[in-house]
């Protein structure tokens, strides 16, 4: 699928995204605001999430910004039947505060979720619904690479009820025939994610602490492997998923082809920044009991069936993530 074909196809859409002033949901904003598509972002814009007013500050004149939360059903109500793609990002998206806090993760991530799905039932049965769930879904898995077909073992309750919220999407596709997939999103960076803390975004996070000249703490050996995606490579999936009518009711998983260990992503980190160092320090119980060991996707489903692949390399990716937060730090590096 080249450039031109999804610039048609998303030119005068009416399209809402969950989450929309957060890390994934602006810069699938900015890149739809580019093709030509009536946008409207729906944000709660909770404090300590990724929701933040700035991402949009260029195009906030091209779209509609609707802060509230969809929990509430009847934004929901008024909002979807005018929109024909629903991207739902919205979410609580932190492994640890999932454990702390976890009838407030089923609260944001099932009861949610399913609110949207009652409301495209009802409302926008013909809507196109795409789910951004996650790696963490498989937990730790028991090969690699991983496909969609595996066992899903989550460690969390984060990835349990994103689980959740993906089977009621299923369950709705088979019962109600709503036409929606998965999106199993992969270890995601880039510009525009939140810089506040470390709970979600871990790969970000390490780049301010790089940027500040701060040690960057790396758990046990850290040779653990992983895949790690630019957040454009990531936008054009969630494009070319929405275009995807003839897969219902399918996962589909985001990947590298190049996984890296933790460790050598964390000196790719220090050697692009020119600053900072690694500490390599012994497992917290909190994060110990998550860890999921090696992790990397096998993602030929939605290579084969969209055309989708990654494009941007690490180095690439950590260098225009760099540039980025140079210019907008103070926009980013609140408290």
């Amino acid at each position: 699928m080249n450039e031109k074909e999804i610039g048609r196809f998303y030119y005068g859409k009416r399209v809402l995204i969950t989450g929309g002033l957060g890390f994934l949901g602006s810069n699938l904003a900015h890149a739809l605001v580019e093709r030509g598509s009536h946008v409207t972002l729906l944000d709660s814009l909770l404090p300590q999430f990724g929701g933040n007013p700035f991402n949009v500050a260029t195009i906030k004149d091209r779209v509609a910004i609707v802060v509230d939360d969809i929990r509430n059903e009847s934004i929901l109500k008024t909002l979807i039947p005018e929109h024909q793609f629903i991207f739902h990002i919205a979410g609580q998206a932190s492994h640890v505060d999932s454990l702390a806090d976890p009838l407030l993760d089923m609260d944001i991530n099932c009861r949610g979720t399913l609110l949207i799905l009652e409301a495209i039932r009802h409302g926008s049965p013909k809507s196109q619904f795409i789910y951004a769930g996650t790696r963490g879904q498989y937990g730790k898995p028991n090969k690699t690479p991983v496909s969609e077909s595996d066992a899903m073992n989550p460690t969390d309750i984060y990835g349990i009820h994103k689980t959740t919220g993906e089977n009621y999407l299923f369950l709705y596709s088979k019962l109600y025939g709503i036409q929606g997939i998965s999106l199993r999103v992969n270890n995601t960076y880039g510009p525009r994610h939140q810089m506040k803390h470390g709970n979600y975004g871990i790969l970000n996070w390490f780049i301010r602490l790089a940027m500040e000249g701060k040690p960057i703490p790396v758990f046990g050996d850290g040779n653990q492997l992983r895949d790690y995606n630019y957040v454009d490579d990531v936008t054009e999936a969630f494009l070319l998923a929405g275009m995807n009518t003839k897969s219902v009711a399918e996962p589909f998983n985001l990947g590298s082809g190049h996984p890296v260990t933790f460790l050598d992503l964390c000196k790719s980190v220090v050697r692009i920044v020119g600053q900072g160092k690694i500490d390599q320090v012994p497992w917290p119980k909190e994060r110990a009991t998550i860890e999921t060991g090696d992790y990397i996707a096998n993602f030929s489903k939605l290579r084969d069936t969209t055309g989708w692949e990654p494009k941007i390399t690490l180095d690439d990716g950590l260098m225009r993530t760099v540039t980025f937060f140079e210019k907008y730090r103070d926009h980013y590096w609140s408290p």
